[in-house]
Protein backbone atom coordinates (compact mmCIF):
# COMPACT_ATOMS: atom_id res chain seq x y z
CA UNK A 1 0.00 0.00 0.00
CA UNK A 2 1.41 3.23 -1.12
CA UNK A 3 2.28 6.22 1.73
CA UNK A 4 -0.49 8.55 1.83
CA UNK A 5 -0.64 11.90 3.95
CA UNK A 6 -3.73 13.82 4.48
CA UNK A 7 -5.21 16.87 5.97
CA UNK A 8 -8.19 16.20 8.12
CA UNK A 9 -9.28 19.69 8.52
CA UNK A 10 -8.20 23.34 9.10
CA UNK A 11 -7.70 22.46 12.90
CA UNK A 12 -6.32 18.96 12.77
CA UNK A 13 -2.42 18.40 12.00
CA UNK A 14 -1.10 16.49 8.92
CA UNK A 15 -2.01 12.82 9.21
CA UNK A 16 -0.10 9.58 7.84
CA UNK A 17 -2.05 7.52 9.29
CA UNK A 18 -3.24 4.49 6.56
CA UNK A 19 -5.44 2.03 7.31
CA UNK A 20 -6.42 -1.31 5.74
CA UNK A 21 -9.99 -3.21 5.63
CA UNK A 22 -9.90 -5.07 3.08
CA UNK A 23 -9.03 -8.13 4.35
CA UNK A 24 -6.99 -8.38 8.24
CA UNK A 25 -6.54 -4.93 9.41
CA UNK A 26 -3.22 -3.45 8.16
CA UNK A 27 -2.42 0.16 9.66
CA UNK A 28 0.83 2.14 8.80
CA UNK A 29 1.85 5.33 9.98
CA UNK A 30 4.47 7.25 7.56
CA UNK A 31 4.68 3.12 5.42
CA UNK A 32 5.79 1.86 9.20
CA UNK A 33 3.25 -1.09 9.77
CA UNK A 34 2.36 -0.35 13.19
CA UNK A 35 1.15 -2.79 15.98
CA UNK A 36 -2.66 -2.58 17.01
CA UNK A 37 -2.74 -5.33 19.74
CA UNK A 38 -4.76 -8.24 20.52
CA UNK A 39 -8.18 -8.97 18.27
CA UNK A 40 -10.69 -7.01 20.65
CA UNK A 41 -8.53 -3.62 20.26
CA UNK A 42 -8.44 -4.83 16.12
CA UNK A 43 -12.06 -4.73 16.42
CA UNK A 44 -12.76 -1.94 18.25
CA UNK A 45 -10.39 -0.10 15.45
CA UNK A 46 -12.33 -1.52 13.13
CA UNK A 47 -15.49 -0.16 14.55
CA UNK A 48 -14.42 3.39 15.10
CA UNK A 49 -13.47 3.50 11.27
CA UNK A 50 -16.83 1.91 10.16
CA UNK A 51 -18.30 5.31 11.77
CA UNK A 52 -16.27 7.24 9.56
CA UNK A 53 -15.69 10.65 12.07
CA UNK A 54 -18.73 10.27 13.83
CA UNK A 55 -18.96 9.81 17.36
CA UNK A 56 -19.94 6.02 19.09
CA UNK A 57 -21.27 5.70 22.30
CA UNK A 58 -19.60 4.25 25.13
CA UNK A 59 -22.16 1.76 25.53
CA UNK A 60 -22.84 0.89 21.92
CA UNK A 61 -18.89 -0.16 21.93
CA UNK A 62 -19.26 -2.69 24.59
CA UNK A 63 -22.60 -4.12 23.07
CA UNK A 64 -20.95 -4.33 19.57
CA UNK A 65 -17.16 -5.75 20.96
CA UNK A 66 -18.96 -8.26 23.41
CA UNK A 67 -21.20 -10.12 20.77
CA UNK A 68 -22.97 -12.18 23.69
CA UNK A 69 -22.88 -10.68 27.89
CA UNK A 70 -20.36 -8.21 28.14
CA UNK A 71 -18.37 -8.64 31.37
CA UNK A 72 -18.53 -6.48 34.56
CA UNK A 73 -14.84 -5.16 33.37
CA UNK A 74 -16.12 -4.20 29.65
CA UNK A 75 -16.23 -0.49 30.04
CA UNK A 76 -12.96 -0.11 32.29
CA UNK A 77 -11.38 -2.32 29.25
CA UNK A 78 -12.69 -0.02 26.34
CA UNK A 79 -11.11 2.56 27.91
CA UNK A 80 -8.10 0.70 28.46
CA UNK A 81 -7.96 -0.17 24.60
CA UNK A 82 -8.49 2.74 23.82
CA UNK A 83 -6.34 4.55 25.55
CA UNK A 84 -3.63 1.89 23.92
CA UNK A 85 -4.77 2.64 20.51
CA UNK A 86 -3.83 5.93 21.01
CA UNK A 87 -0.60 5.15 21.99
CA UNK A 88 -0.27 2.81 18.74
CA UNK A 89 -2.02 5.45 16.39
CA UNK A 90 -0.19 8.59 17.72
CA UNK A 91 3.84 7.66 19.38
CA UNK A 92 5.10 11.31 19.58
CA UNK A 93 1.73 12.84 21.34
CA UNK A 94 2.86 13.03 24.95
CA UNK A 95 0.58 16.29 26.02
CA UNK A 96 -2.76 16.25 27.41
CA UNK A 97 -5.51 18.58 25.72
CA UNK A 98 -3.85 18.43 22.24
CA UNK A 99 -5.86 17.28 19.40
CA UNK A 100 -5.70 13.50 19.15
CA UNK A 101 -6.91 11.42 16.24
CA UNK A 102 -8.64 9.63 18.60
CA UNK A 103 -10.98 11.66 20.36
CA UNK A 104 -13.26 11.55 23.34
CA UNK A 105 -16.17 13.78 22.55
CA UNK A 106 -19.40 14.23 24.45
CA UNK A 107 -21.38 11.30 22.29
CA UNK A 108 -18.45 9.02 22.95
CA UNK A 109 -15.25 8.30 20.95
CA UNK A 110 -14.33 9.21 17.27
CA UNK A 111 -11.84 8.59 15.51
CA UNK A 112 -10.81 11.57 13.43
CA UNK A 113 -9.14 10.10 10.05
CA UNK A 114 -10.44 11.13 6.56
CA UNK A 115 -12.20 8.76 4.37
CA UNK A 116 -8.98 9.30 2.06
CA UNK A 117 -6.77 7.28 4.68
CA UNK A 118 -9.02 3.57 3.97
CA UNK A 119 -8.94 1.31 1.09
CA UNK A 120 -12.16 1.21 1.20
CA UNK A 121 -12.48 4.70 -0.37
CA UNK A 122 -9.29 4.31 -2.82
CA UNK A 123 -11.11 1.06 -3.86
CA UNK A 124 -14.82 2.55 -4.19
CA UNK A 125 -13.13 5.76 -6.01
CA UNK A 126 -10.81 3.53 -8.35
CA UNK A 127 -13.72 1.42 -9.36
CA UNK A 128 -15.64 4.90 -10.38
CA UNK A 129 -13.35 5.94 -12.20
CA UNK A 130 -12.61 2.44 -14.47
CA UNK A 131 -16.67 2.33 -15.01
CA UNK A 132 -16.31 6.21 -16.39
CA UNK A 133 -13.43 5.26 -18.13
CA UNK A 134 -15.05 2.58 -20.14
CA UNK A 135 -18.32 4.83 -20.88
CA UNK A 136 -15.57 7.02 -22.51
CA UNK A 137 -14.05 4.74 -24.69
CA UNK A 138 -10.88 4.52 -22.59
CA UNK A 139 -10.76 0.83 -22.87
CA UNK A 140 -6.39 0.76 -21.30
CA UNK A 141 -6.90 3.54 -18.38
CA UNK A 142 -9.97 1.60 -17.77
CA UNK A 143 -7.95 -1.75 -17.42
CA UNK A 144 -5.45 -0.15 -15.77
CA UNK A 145 -7.77 1.69 -12.84
CA UNK A 146 -10.06 -1.59 -12.21
CA UNK A 147 -6.53 -3.88 -11.90
CA UNK A 148 -5.34 -1.29 -9.46
CA UNK A 149 -8.77 -1.50 -7.70
CA UNK A 150 -8.59 -5.33 -7.20
CA UNK A 151 -4.91 -5.11 -6.29
CA UNK A 152 -5.98 -3.25 -3.20
CA UNK A 153 -7.90 -6.36 -1.67
CA UNK A 154 -5.89 -9.28 0.27
CA UNK A 155 -8.23 -11.25 1.78
CA UNK A 156 -11.92 -10.93 3.18
CA UNK A 157 -13.10 -7.25 4.12
CA UNK A 158 -13.09 -6.52 8.12
CA UNK A 159 -12.14 -10.16 8.55
CA UNK A 160 -11.03 -9.86 11.99
CA UNK A 161 -14.98 -8.50 12.86
CA UNK A 162 -16.65 -11.08 10.72
CA UNK A 163 -18.68 -12.99 13.64
CA UNK A 164 -19.57 -9.50 14.99
CA UNK A 165 -22.82 -8.55 13.62
CA UNK A 166 -22.46 -4.59 13.85
CA UNK A 167 -19.69 -5.66 10.80
CA UNK A 168 -22.24 -8.04 8.81
CA UNK A 169 -23.82 -4.89 6.78
CA UNK A 170 -20.67 -3.14 5.52
CA UNK A 171 -19.17 -7.26 4.87
CA UNK A 172 -21.85 -7.10 2.83
CA UNK A 173 -21.57 -4.39 0.58
CA UNK A 174 -17.68 -4.78 0.42
CA UNK A 175 -17.98 -8.27 -0.80
CA UNK A 176 -20.93 -6.93 -3.23
CA UNK A 177 -18.56 -4.11 -4.48
CA UNK A 178 -15.63 -6.38 -5.07
CA UNK A 179 -17.73 -8.80 -7.07
CA UNK A 180 -19.25 -6.01 -9.44
CA UNK A 181 -15.53 -4.87 -9.96
CA UNK A 182 -14.76 -8.07 -11.01
CA UNK A 183 -17.52 -8.18 -13.46
CA UNK A 184 -16.54 -4.86 -14.45
CA UNK A 185 -13.02 -5.80 -15.12
CA UNK A 186 -14.30 -8.82 -17.86
CA UNK A 187 -16.58 -6.60 -19.41
CA UNK A 188 -13.34 -4.17 -20.11
CA UNK A 189 -11.58 -7.13 -21.23
CA UNK A 190 -14.02 -7.97 -23.44
CA UNK A 191 -14.06 -4.79 -25.00
CA UNK A 192 -10.47 -4.07 -24.80
CA UNK A 193 -10.14 -7.97 -27.09
CA UNK A 194 -8.65 -9.88 -24.35
CA UNK A 195 -10.92 -12.56 -25.30
CA UNK A 196 -9.27 -15.71 -23.84
CA UNK A 197 -8.13 -13.48 -20.54
CA UNK A 198 -11.71 -12.62 -20.34
CA UNK A 199 -13.15 -16.10 -20.85
CA UNK A 200 -11.38 -17.65 -17.84
CA UNK A 201 -11.86 -14.44 -16.01
CA UNK A 202 -15.47 -15.14 -16.26
CA UNK A 203 -15.21 -18.92 -15.88
CA UNK A 204 -13.93 -18.18 -12.43
CA UNK A 205 -16.61 -15.96 -11.61
CA UNK A 206 -19.21 -18.22 -12.73
CA UNK A 207 -17.33 -21.08 -10.50
CA UNK A 208 -17.94 -18.86 -7.39
CA UNK A 209 -21.17 -17.20 -8.15
CA UNK A 210 -23.02 -20.13 -9.77
CA UNK A 211 -26.12 -18.79 -10.10
CA UNK A 212 -25.49 -15.19 -10.56
CA UNK A 213 -27.02 -14.58 -14.09
CA UNK A 214 -24.53 -11.75 -14.90
CA UNK A 215 -21.27 -14.04 -14.55
CA UNK A 216 -23.04 -16.31 -17.31
CA UNK A 217 -23.71 -13.58 -19.31
CA UNK A 218 -20.22 -12.50 -19.56
CA UNK A 219 -19.13 -15.85 -20.15
CA UNK A 220 -21.68 -15.95 -23.28
CA UNK A 221 -20.54 -13.03 -24.77
CA UNK A 222 -16.85 -13.72 -24.19
CA UNK A 223 -16.95 -17.15 -26.15
CA UNK A 224 -19.50 -15.81 -28.82
CA UNK A 225 -17.05 -13.08 -29.60
CA UNK A 226 -14.22 -15.72 -29.56
CA UNK A 227 -15.91 -17.60 -32.12
CA UNK A 228 -17.15 -19.74 -30.17
CA UNK A 229 -20.66 -19.80 -30.71
CA UNK A 230 -21.60 -23.28 -29.45
CA UNK A 231 -19.68 -23.41 -26.39
CA UNK A 232 -21.35 -19.96 -25.71
CA UNK A 233 -24.66 -22.19 -26.33
CA UNK A 234 -23.56 -24.93 -23.62
CA UNK A 235 -22.95 -22.61 -21.07
CA UNK A 236 -26.30 -21.17 -21.33
CA UNK A 237 -27.74 -24.57 -20.69
CA UNK A 238 -25.68 -25.33 -17.87
CA UNK A 239 -26.83 -22.37 -16.44
CA UNK A 240 -30.36 -23.25 -17.60
CA UNK A 241 -30.18 -26.83 -15.56
CA UNK A 242 -28.40 -24.96 -12.58
CA UNK A 243 -31.39 -22.77 -12.29
CA UNK A 244 -34.01 -25.30 -12.30
CA UNK A 245 -32.34 -27.73 -10.00
CA UNK A 246 -31.53 -25.09 -7.55
CA UNK A 247 -34.65 -22.54 -7.57
CA UNK A 248 -37.22 -24.55 -10.16
CA UNK A 249 -36.88 -21.38 -12.27
CA UNK A 250 -35.44 -20.73 -16.42
CA UNK A 251 -32.85 -17.90 -17.06
CA UNK A 252 -33.91 -14.16 -17.38
CA UNK A 253 -35.57 -13.52 -20.43
CA UNK A 254 -32.41 -11.33 -21.09
CA UNK A 255 -30.86 -14.61 -21.00
CA UNK A 256 -33.26 -16.25 -23.08
CA UNK A 257 -33.09 -13.61 -25.83
CA UNK A 258 -29.16 -13.27 -25.78
CA UNK A 259 -29.23 -17.45 -26.20
CA UNK A 260 -31.84 -16.76 -29.35
CA UNK A 261 -29.33 -14.11 -30.97
CA UNK A 262 -26.46 -16.61 -30.36
CA UNK A 263 -28.17 -19.27 -32.11
CA UNK A 264 -29.70 -17.36 -34.74
CA UNK A 265 -25.98 -15.24 -35.53
CA UNK A 266 -27.95 -12.56 -35.34
CA UNK A 267 -25.59 -9.79 -34.66
CA UNK A 268 -28.47 -6.95 -34.99
CA UNK A 269 -29.89 -8.10 -31.60
CA UNK A 270 -26.86 -9.18 -30.64
CA UNK A 271 -25.68 -5.23 -30.07
CA UNK A 272 -28.61 -4.25 -29.15
CA UNK A 273 -28.20 -6.80 -26.19
CA UNK A 274 -24.66 -5.35 -25.84
CA UNK A 275 -22.55 -8.13 -27.38
CA UNK A 276 -21.03 -6.36 -30.05
CA UNK A 277 -20.35 -3.00 -30.28
CA UNK A 278 -22.46 -0.85 -33.07
CA UNK A 279 -19.21 -0.67 -35.13
CA UNK A 280 -18.30 -3.83 -34.79
CA UNK A 281 -18.46 -6.85 -38.00
CA UNK A 282 -19.64 -10.41 -37.76
CA UNK A 283 -16.58 -12.42 -35.70
CA UNK A 284 -15.53 -14.77 -37.95
CA UNK A 285 -17.15 -18.18 -36.93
Amino acid sequence: MNSLSVRLDQTTPLSPLEFGLLGPLVVRSHSRLLDIGPPKRRVLLIRLLLERRRAVPLESLVDDLWTSRPPPSAVSSVHAHISRLRSALEPGRVRRGTTSVLAREPMGYALRVPAEAQDVFRFERKLGLARRLLGEGRIREARQEIDAALALWRGAPLAEAADHPFAAQEIARLEGARLLGHELRVTILIRGGSLEEAVLSAEELTFRTPLREVAWELLMHALYLSGRPADALQQYAKLRGLLLEELGIDPSPRLQQLQTAILRQDDTRLTALGVLAPSASAVSR
